[in-house]
């Protein structure tokens, strides 16, 4: 059981930070719009607004209560580097939050005007999975 939810944990992570990049890339793309959007390209921001609802953020949500499960299965709770984890990991959550927002203005003021830059994001979208993944490696605190 203990295994099946490490690697259920570990595919609710990689869909949720995949959901996210593709995200941040396409908020850039429509950034760069010049005033409204053209139906198709509106259709697609659609797309990604229902696939953010329905598969990106269910995947969020169950990858932080896998991780905590694992957590107390593990018994790691007062540890620093799962502090610092957690944090992490909220952090990617409220990433998630913003790029939401601005994909759901975007949309709503029909495909242009959003002064939000996705892109400055995708740092820490690709960074943080990554320390995450040394801290449960190696635990160094």
């Amino acid at each position: 059981m203990y295994l099946t939810l490490k690697a259920l944990h570990i595919f609710f992570v990689l869909f949720w930070v995949s959901g996210m990049t593709v995200q941040a890339l396409l908020l850039r793309a429509g950034r760069k719009l010049p005033g409204v959007a053209l139906p198709q390209e509106l259709a697609r921001l659609r797309i990604l607004q229902k696939w953010d609802r329905v598969l990106t953020t269910p995947a969020m949500v169950l990858a932080l209560s896998s991780g905590l499960l694992i957590a107390m299965e593990g018994d790691w709770f007062g540890n620093g580097w799962l502090t610092t984890k957690i944090s992490l990991a909220l952090l990617l959550a409220g990433v998630h939050g913003v790029q939401a927002g601005s994909l759901r203005r975007m949309v709503s003021m029909g495909g242009g005007g959003v002064s939000f830059n996705a892109m400055d994001m995708l740092p820490i979208i690709i960074g943080a999975p990554l320390v995450i993944i040394f801290l449960v490696i190696f635990k160094p605190f």
